[in-house]
């Protein structure tokens, strides 16, 4: 695509139809021939049109639009759940590992804090959750007109200390730009490689993506190329829920009936209504448990009628449950409660974990390594492919567990060398090589040294 260059510089301008032509780099043609090769993309436009307005007539959600997402960031119950996840996925963080690079690794260490990594990959979880996904823009200082260019990881083309920062960038902001639509057996199918952040085209390897609940092909143009927003996922179970609780509301509140039996005659006929107006509100001022309601015996009488509320909980309980679940989060965590009539809290709390373990490794682990590359480039020049960053277990008993494993790992091997099965040499070497041991970091062990025999000793010389 020929990119406008009126586009790539300081000065702005709005995007018009011929911003989305056929390539120029189709060659030489006419105006003809290029209105008649636009006129092919008219079946495909119509195809996609009907088949999202066929989605939407059999009550299939769409995409929404960001101004009523938005509206929805706003609703306590989808920001509970929302913000929830968000933090759980960044409290416990991590830290950088790599093979005899300690010293790399804590000056990354260092740099992952300057750029303020954590509350950035926070803030993204959270408005993926409202969005559906979002950028964060990678900041080089390089000039306007060299967005549009792909950021190289190499030293050549990144000077060392060239990173300036890191800026989220929130996707009503952005548009997509050129994209593979029609090979899907390439890596970029609807992958957009550039984007138009307000206007300016920026290559997509100075971003990093954030999206979940990836949507099939024909979708993704519709949802601005990111996921499903959660927001929108849970919206009709918060929907449902609170309209449990105000019915819930409404049932209490008329949850007594008081009738007053009294001659209507004379009302009904036309006459005024003034002294049963009267005799209404002189029992109503009265009415609670001290009060006392005096009636004419022979042409009123009272009536209570009260509403069973049997059931109203359950059912208000099974609404909030079905929002938790919506969430993919426990009652117990959401809420704080327990599912009535079971006792799965520490369960509860193991899914929620695996959950949150599995939101991390499809959300943050391609941003990561990608982000990793970029501050090794900036401080060292090259990349150590063995640096990675990892996931602190968000469960005290992930860490009990491992330690009951290694304990019986090195019973294992203690067994297996007073048995002279195998030499302590070897033994070491196996703790040496689990990641997992907690004593990985150990030097390889090394046969001591043969020393020179000591001289023999002379009496006579003494």
């Amino acid at each position: 695509m020929k990119i406008n260059p009126e586009i790539t510089t300081n000065k702005r301008r709005f995007l018009t139809a011929d911003d989305y032509n056929i390539p120029h780099s189709l060659g030489g043609l006419s105006q003809e021939e290029r209105l008649a090769l636009d006129s092919c993309f008219a079946p495909v436009s119509d195809m996609l049109t009907h088949s999202l307005r066929e989605l939407s007539a059999e009550g299939i959600p769409l995409f929404p639009g960001y101004d009523i997402l938005t509206g929805l960031a706003q609703n306590g119950l989808i920001r509970a759940g929302v913000e929830t996840r968000a933090d759980e996925m960044t409290r416990k963080w991590g830290e950088v590992i790599g093979e005899d690079a300690q010293e790399r690794v804590d000056r990354l260490e260092k740099e992952l804090t300057r750029v303020k990594v954590r509350d950035l990959f926070n803030q993204a979880a959270a408005l993926t959750g409202y969005y559906g996904g979002c950028l964060i823009f990678i900041d080089t200082g390089a000039d306007v007109s060299e967005l549009a260019n792909p950021l190289t990881l190499t030293a050549q083309t990144f000077a060392a200390g060239s990173l300036r920062g890191l800026k989220i960038i929130e996707p009503f902001m952005v548009s997509p730009g050129r994209y593979n639509s029609t090979n899907p057996m390439e890596s970029d199918y609807f992958k957009p490689m550039m984007w138009y952040v307000q206007g300016i085209p920026v290559h997509e390897s100075r971003f990093l993506y954030f999206s979940e609940n990836n949507l099939p092909s024909l979708l993704k143009p519709a949802y601005n190329f990111f996921g499903l927003p959660l927001a929108q996922k849970v919206l009709d179970a918060v929907a449902h829920y609170t309209g449990c609780r105000e019915a819930a509301g409404r049932l209490l509140k008329k949850y007594a009936l008081t009738v007053f039996k009294t001659d209507m005659s004379q009302i009904l006929s036309g006459g005024m209504d003034d002294a049963l107006n009267r005799r209404i509100q002189y029992f109503i001022q009265n009415r609670d448990n001290d009060g006392c309601a005096t009636i004419d015996r022979e042409s009123e009488d009272l009536v209570v009628m009260t509403t069973s509320l049997a059931g109203v909980t359950d059912l208000v309980r099974q609404a909030q449950e079905y929002v938790a679940a919506m969430f993919n989060e426990p009652v117990t965590k959401m809420w704080g409660i327990s599912p009535a009539g079971f006792n799965t809290g520490d369960s509860d709390l193991r899914n929620h974990y695996d959950n949150i373990e599995g939101l991390q490794r499809k959300m943050f682990n391609e941003p990561m390594e990608r982000l990793l590359k970029v501050l090794q480039v900036n401080a060292f020049g090259d990349i150590d492919k063995t640096i990675e960053f990892k996931f602190a277990p968000l469960s005290e008993e992930d860490k009990t567990a491992k330690i009951n494993n290694n304990a019986a790992k090195a019973n294992t091997l203690l067994g297996l060398v007073n048995a002279d099965i195998i030499a302590p040499e070897e033994a070491r070497q196996k703790l040496i090589e689990d990641p997992e041991s907690g004593l990985d970091g150990l030097d390889p062990y090394a046969p001591p040294e043969e020393q020179a025999p000591l001289p023999e000793f002379d009496p006579s010389e003494e």
